[in-house]
């Protein structure tokens, strides 16, 4: 393993991007979005890479973005806060499980407290 980690951090960043062009291919990701803008996902496993050869901790998951001050979005957080109260489970990735039913269920409340809110 640790020859693994040593090669990764000698190879070329182009062609850590190669190879991680090809994962992205390989697995089927998307890579463009529908507008034909290419997405960043061969650079961001590539610099993922280099992180884990390093021996970097992972990045946490990133929170949902909210603007400063609008008091719209800050309700909003609140309702997300008090549904998730109700969650006895989560799983490894720190997702709620859910079936398929309560799952769209709870997709069909936030989509009308949505409403209610714009």
């Amino acid at each position: 393993m640790s020859d693994l980690k040593q090669a990764l951090l000698d190879a070329k960043y182009i062609d850590m991007v190669s190879l991680a062009d090809f994962v992205v291919r390989d697995c089927g990701l998307p890579d463009a979005d529908e507008d034909g803008n290419l997405l960043p996902q061969a650079n961001e496993i590539a610099a993922a890479l280099f992180r884990w050869a390093a021996g970097a901790e992972a990045m946490p998951a990133p929170e949902p973005a909210t603007e400063a001050g609008d008091e719209k979005n800050d309700d909003a957080e609140e309702a997300t806060d008090a549904d998730e109260a109700d969650i006895d489970e989560y799983d490894e990735n720190g997702d709620p499980v859910l079936s398929v039913e309560e799952a769209e269920q709870r997709e069909a409340e936030l989509k009308a407290q949505a409403e209610e809110t714009s």
